[in-house]
């Protein structure tokens, strides 16, 4: 069975410009995701999709497979990350070498690590789910502590219950996508415009190792949380 990881990882990024070459624990964002992936079980090859010859040149360095530069129309604000999916098993596709099954690995997860991807390809494996992804507890929930506001600044729920809730205990479970990965087949990405819209299971994973890097502050929260829970990498 062949299982290739790609990390997507664009030169620009609202919160910090370069963000997948900042450091963690003294080597880059994009370095430790590349590296949980080649310390996997399971994957064969890791390739990294860039737009950027400065991110290409360290995740060759780091170990990955560059085959191509990302077309800039897949790397702005504003385009969506699977049409960067649908381009890199395209290419694939068109070079006979097409996967069976697909992992996306974000650099933006740094607490994460190949024992994760592990038993995330493992379940994936066994429950054959269209989309795998991870998920953590939330500590807000929009039938008890979230709220909108309307006009003159008014507030209201942001889910009303069918019956009253008093205790955040008494809600359903609301869960936060994390950014540990994302696994799926090539023809379900090829031939689907919405990832989420069939058979989609979240693996729940620990909430303190499951913050997503936006800003240089992350980064210190998660050194600090990695320091204090003996989290190795």
């Amino acid at each position: 069975m062949k299982i290739y990881s790609f990390t997507f990882a664009r030169a620009g990024s609202k919160g910090i410009k370069y963000k997948n070459l900042k450091k963690f624990k003294n080597k880059s964002l994009i370095f430790w995701a590349i590296q949980d992936c080649i310390k996997s079980k399971f994957i064969s090859k890791s390739f990294v999709s860039t737009d950027s010859k400065k991110i290409a040149k360290e995740a060759k360095k780091a170990g990955a497979i560059i085959p191509f530069l990302r077309p800039k129309k897949l790397s702005t604000d504003f385009s969506p990350e699977y049409l960067s999916w649908k381009h890199a098993l395209n290419f694939l596709k068109k070079n006979n070498d097409l996967p069976d099954i697909f992992i996306s690995v974000p650099c933006t997860s740094p607490l994460r690590t190949s024992k994760d991807l592990d038993r995330m390809i493992s379940i994936f494996i066994r429950k054959k789910p269209d989309l795998l992804v991870a998920v953590s507890e939330s500590e807000r929930n929009p039938y008890f502590n979230m709220f909108k506001m309307k006009k003159n600044n008014k507030i209201e729920i942001f889910s009303r219950p069918k019956k009253k809730i008093f205790r955040r205990q008494d809600c359903p479970k609301i869960y936060n996508l994390t950014t540990f990965a994302f696994i799926s087949k090539p023809n379900y990405i090829l031939n689907s415009d919405n990832i989420y819209s069939n058979n989609v299971i979240g693996l729940k994973v620990d909430k303190k190792r499951s913050i997503d890097v936006d800003t240089v502050e992350d980064i210190k929260y998660a050194e600090f949380l990695g320091k204090i829970y003996g989290i190795k990498k």
